[in-house]
């Protein structure tokens, strides 16, 4: 095809652009371009998937098991007929009893009496490695029944001064009986099991049993009394089992499946015997109340026995009235009342501070008591004075009689009460730890992970598209009014050797020093190369010369890689080749071609001379010709506006059948715009993935500042993509080798 451009604009046309790959700044994102980059990276993010799943059943196989023990308690609300009423006072005030119940199995008086029990203050964990985990994995995965013994310390006493508490201590086993203590303040102790181990001044260590290998370790540490309250609280969950049930449910969770079923029935069992308790000591309260009253009461009832006997035997027989029958009755009863408050009283004093409630609700009934008690005995003042007199001493009598055998009554049921009860809880079901651990789930872990794979890697190459706004297909090119005439795939071989090159350069900045077309004839993209020639074969019959100018937007392109390889598969052909390399400021070409660089293109520039030959180098390859950068000119820019140039390559089309010439990129400098306007072939080199459209544009832009118009686009460096997965297949190709050597030759 010809390769003439059909890019033009003027001041009344905007130029069309292409949108970039995955640009984040269009309205839409397209959809298929989506799926392209999924589909394209298919096996990379199937990689990554699978790398994170692998971790996460790492993780899943090496994290430690949590169990979980639970247990069920029963506990029935019921009233406490010996003490009266009293329950029915305190429950109005309370919150619910489910919830009281809650609260007190989760007290420091259940907890700390749990922790104290079962010497729950000494913690001593071992130190297992994930690869230790992993391999005791391997082991019961085969052989299923093998049960893998964990390593085991049994301390029987740890005792530490407060100030130590909460710190953790190293303990390192050397035999079955021998062990050494690391202290937290780096102090070194040796030990014997079941001989006490002084620790300082005050802390002593007595270690029951060893079940580890020597050089296993130990993180030991006494907890304070509120952190191992706290440990046991954080794992443990209590909830009554639906609205107003009476069964609570206890769940305690854990790393060791016995401990923590012991841990949860002893739970259970104090807080049924606080329980209990608390029935017990209310009892104890009444009794103590009743002990301390009967002796007086009964010396008072004497008295009152006594003196109402003496005023009849001075007084004669006398009977008490009909109508002081009714009063004298009715005070017995308050009277009465009044003692089973006082009981309630003494029982709530032991639970309740004066301002509580409870004991506010009981004082206000012993005010209405006492009150209708003043009353009752306003009525007697006004009956006559031998009235009053039996029935006061009467009174006295009856009711002390009354609180005795009353109190004596209490006193014995009391007892019972002390003796025999058995509280309203009920342990319902024992604690007990299903051998399947709560977590981690593992299936689950693992399908996490891979879906976490799935989106991660989904994402990164989605983010990293987005991000890359390098040209990615011939299509992009086009719709800016471009023609590309060859898309060159990268070659790998080059690749190798570069990177070689530069692993084993002592330089920082390395650029090839080797020519892909002499070192790997059947690479593709030298197949590439081949097809550029024959296009420029054919187009330059119709070009007003044979110079072909080859420039780009940025360094590191590859347009002298395209230059001096296009100039050496021409001569190859049999054409008569002339390169040069027009870049005098970072000319690099005649490392390409092993050459020297001095007297090249800047001297024959600077030079009046028209006999150019002697700027001009041979190389071993028949018909190639090269003019290096030369000597770096102070005033490169300036050499160019002269017409010599001019005058040189009009010897050079003259005297060759292709002149190719390598210029600087065009975006850092202004030479290749004064090259361009006496080539008759334009063309600009952009970089798969690297060059933009803006780059690109810009070129063109500055080419057509200096009235110089591209021809055409060569896409370098073609990657297998998500726009380009089947055609890029086209150019896997091989093709027979061509072998040649070059040799430095100046021209007669």
């Amino acid at each position: 095809m010809a390769i003439y451009s059909r890019y033009s604009r003027n001041s009344n046309q905007t130029t069309q652009s292409a949108p970039s790959p995955m640009n984040f700044s269009d309205d839409e994102i397209d959809l298929m371009q989506v799926f392209g980059v999924l589909w394209f990276q298919k096996w990379k993010i199937i990689a990554i998937a699978v790398l994170i799943t692998v971790l996460g059943a790492g993780y899943a196989i090496t994290s430690t098991p949590i169990y979980q023990a639970n247990g069920m308690v029963e506990f029935t609300n019921s009233k406490n007929q010996v003490l009266g009423d009293l329950s029915d006072i305190v429950g109005g005030i309370q919150k619910t009893p489910a919830d009281s119940e809650v609260d007190m199995i989760k007290s420091r008086r259940v907890l700390g009496k749990t922790v104290r029990d079962l010497n729950l203050h000494i913690g001593i964990m071992p130190e297992i490695s994930h690869w230790v985990k992993l391999k005791q994995f391997i082991s019961r995965t085969e052989s299923p029944n093998i049960n893998m013994m964990q390593p085991e310390v049994v301390v029987a006493q740890f005792r530490l001064p407060e100030y130590l508490y909460d710190k953790s201590f190293k303990l390192r086993v050397l035999s079955p009986t021998t062990f050494s203590l690391l202290t937290p303040t780096k102090q070194n102790y040796t030990g014997s099991v079941g001989v006490p181990l002084k620790i300082g001044q005050d802390g002593e260590l007595i270690v029951e049993k060893i079940v580890a290998e020597p050089n296993q370790e130990f993180d030991l540490t006494h907890y304070s009394g509120l952190t191992s309250i706290e440990n046991i609280n954080k794992n443990l969950n209590v909830a009554p089992k639906s609205k107003n049930s009476p069964m609570i449910g206890l769940t305690l969770n854990g790393t060791n499946p016995t401990l923590i079923q012991t841990i949860l029935n002893q739970i259970m069992q104090n807080y049924a015997a606080e329980n209990r308790n608390k029935d017990i000591q209310a009892a104890s309260n009444g009794l103590r109340f009743i002990d301390e009253e009967l002796p007086r009461l009964k010396n008072v009832l004497q008295e009152a026995e006594n003196a109402l006997n003496a005023y009849r035997a001075q007084s004669g027989s006398v009977d008490v009235p009909q109508e002081a029958k009714g009063v004298l009755e009715s005070l017995n009863k308050i009277e009465m009342q009044l003692v089973d408050l006082r009981t309630e009283q003494a029982v709530l004093n032991e639970v309740y501070t004066r301002e509580h409630p409870s004991q506010k609700a009981l004082r206000d009934k012993i005010q209405i008591l006492n009150e209708s008690k003043a009353k009752l005995n306003n009525q007697i003042t006004k009956m006559p004075s031998m009235q009053q007199d039996i029935i006061r001493l009467t009174r006295n009598v009856e009711i002390n009689q009354g609180i005795y055998v009353q109190l004596l009554s209490k006193q014995q049921e009391l007892n019972i009460l002390k003796a025999s009860s058995e509280g309203n809880v009920r342990i319902i079901d024992s604690a007990a730890t299903p051998p399947k651990p709560i977590k981690p789930k593992k299936l689950i872990i693992v399908l996490l992970a891979g879906v976490i794979g799935l989106l991660f890697g989904s994402g990164f190459y989605l983010i990293k598209s987005f991000i890359n706004q390098g040209i990615h297909d011939e299509d992009e090119i086009e719709a800016l009014g471009l023609d590309v005439i060859v898309s060159i795939p990268i070659s790998h071989s080059q690749q190798k050797r570069d990177s070689a090159l530069k692993r084993f350069s002592k330089k920082k900045y390395v650029r090839s020093n080797s020519m892909l077309v002499l070192k790997d004839p059947t690479d593709i993209a030298v197949e590439a190369l081949r097809a550029l020639r024959t296009n420029l074969f054919f187009s330059s019959m119709s070009a007003v010369n044979k110079v072909i100018m080859i420039s780009g937007a940025t360094p590191e392109v590859g347009k002298s890689f395209v230059a001096a390889n296009l100039a050496v598969l021409m001569a190859q052909a049999g054409k008569k080749v002339l390169l040069i390399d027009g870049d005098m400021r970072k000319g690099y070409m005649h490392h390409l071609l092993s050459m020297p660089s001095s007297e090249g293109f800047a001297e024959i520039l600077a030079s009046s001379d028209t006999q150019y030959t002697h700027n001009i180098w041979k190389t071993n390859l028949a018909g190639l010709h090269f003019v290096s950068g030369g000597n770096t000119p102070k005033n490169p820019s300036e050499l160019l506006l002269n017409k010599k140039i001019e005058k040189f390559l009009v010897w050079a089309d003259a005297h060759y059948d292709y002149v190719v010439l390598d210029t600087p990129p065009i975006l850092a400098v202004t030479d290749a715009a004064v090259m361009g306007q006496y080539a008759g072939i334009r063309l600009l080199v952009s970089r798969f993935g690297r060059t933009s459209l803006r780059e690109l544009d810009a070129c063109v832009s500055r080419f057509e500042a200096g009235n110089v118009r591209i021809n055409g686009v060569i896409l370098n460096g073609v990657e297998r993509s998500a726009k380009n997965y089947y055609s890029y297949d086209a150019y896997n190709e091989k093709y027979g080798k061509y072998g040649v050597h070059q040799k430095s030759q100046r021209i007669s």
